[in-house]
């Protein structure tokens, strides 16, 4: 009889100490799920990261508020393209190139105003996210100039004091400049491999302007309109890559 109880006692202890392995088991095997899962998630990530250098290559794009305002019948509008280096995956400095236009109909008084001509900007934006996937929080600086003449006419007739003659009121090819500074605050992601999607914000402010002896004109190319000391003005731009 007590050869038979050690020979039965032998099963029942392992069938005790059994059950606490399985237990253990699932564990461990959650454990390494996780684990596993995320070293996956570190190399999916890890896919979207590119290696940095100190020069990162370029892009080239165009800015389309200008043909946007264009279809809708704006009496001003831009037409824009740009340029930048990409340093660092931090640092852009861009030239931002177009051509700005302007043709109103007084609204109070019957007048015509028109003005087109190029103008250019120059600056830098800072991207202030930290991962480099092509999604980018960007602030800058940009300087601005442009140089033009615009017409003025009025259908109120001029009267000669003395020849007591009349004849319209009508002044073309006025000369005027402006320089202005900008600060830019925009937001970019990356559609697909090359390509973004950007638009931005900018306030701006008149730093030097000459203008000609009857004003200051309604609109300046590339500045917008006038009338304050300040404006604001925004873009939304499809850029590429190269």
């Amino acid at each position: 009889m007590a050869l038979l109880a050690v020979v039965t006692a032998q099963p029942l202890s392992a069938q005790v100490v059994a059950p606490a392995d399985s237990v253990m088991a699932p564990a461990d095997s959650i454990r390494t799920l996780g684990d596993v899962m995320h070293e996956g998630a570190e190399k999916v990530a890890g896919k979207h990261e590119r290696k940095i250098h100190f020069i990162n290559g370029a892009a080239v794009g165009a800015d389309f508020v200008g043909p946007i305002m264009k279809v809708l019948g704006a009496v001003w509008l831009h037409m824009e393209v740009m340029g930048r280096i990409n340093i660092l995956d931090k640092y852009f400095p861009i030239a931002e190139l177009g051509i700005g236009e302007a043709d109103r109909e007084g609204r109070d008084i019957e007048n015509h105003f028109k003005v087109r001509a190029p103008y250019f900007r120059v600056g830098a934006d800072y991207n202030f996210t930290k991962k480099h996937n092509g999604n980018r929080l960007m602030a800058g600086l940009r300087y601005g100039f442009s140089k033009y003449t615009y017409d003025f006419d009025s259908p109120e007739q001029l009267t000669d004091p003395y020849w007591k003659t009349s004849k319209p009121f009508e002044l073309h090819d006025l000369d005027g400049r402006c320089h202005w500074a900008e600060i830019v605050f925009g937001l970019e992601t990356r559609i697909w491999t090359i390509v973004h999607l950007g638009w931005d914000i900018r306030i701006k402010a008149k730093l030097n302007q000459k203008q000609s002896p009857i004003g200051e004109p309604w609109y300046i190319p590339g500045y917008g309109k006038t009338g304050g000391s300040t404006c604001w003005g925004g873009s939304f731009k499809l850029l590429f890559d190269i």
